[in-house]
């Protein structure tokens, strides 16, 4: 028996050595890990819509929905600060875009915004308000 498991280990470990090399490939492995992907995505949406029954959303209205409950946090923890920043949901991911007084605030405004329900990423996209900086002009 103990033959039968150390040829069946050797031929698995030989496959896995095999696949790894046909995807990790440096010039056609990328090609051929996104095909991979999209064929396992294929396989998952029909499992996953045998197997869960979850009702779906709509994700036009979910989303907004989410975008607003974002923004109503944003404004109950900074208040004024997030008038300025712009809040958009796309399936789950939240897309903070705006310009902000002090740059510890753009991980204040991402920490609050991941501790929302829901929130599935934070795209963020804040950047720091620069104050009284000339542009500098380059000349040859």
């Amino acid at each position: 028996m103990t033959r039968v498991l150390k040829l069946a280990a050797a031929a698995t470990g030989a496959a896995v050595i095999a696949i790894a090399a046909f995807l990790l490939h440096p010039r056609s492995g990328a090609r051929r890990r996104a095909a991979a992907r999209r064929a396992t995505v294929g396989v998952a949406n029909l499992v996953g819509s045998a197997v869960d029954k979850r009702p779906r959303r709509s994700s036009g209205s979910w989303d907004e929905t989410l975008a607003n409950r974002v923004r109503v946090a944003l404004s109950l923890g900074f208040g004024d600060l997030a008038t300025g920043i712009e809040v958009r949901a796309n399936r789950g991911v939240i897309t903070l875009r705006g310009e902000v007084d002090e740059l510890t605030d753009i991980t204040r405004f991402e920490t609050a915004v991941r501790e929302v329900g829901d929130v599935v990423d934070v795209d963020n996209l804040l950047r720091l308000r620069m104050r009284d900086a000339r542009p500098r002009v380059l000349t040859a």
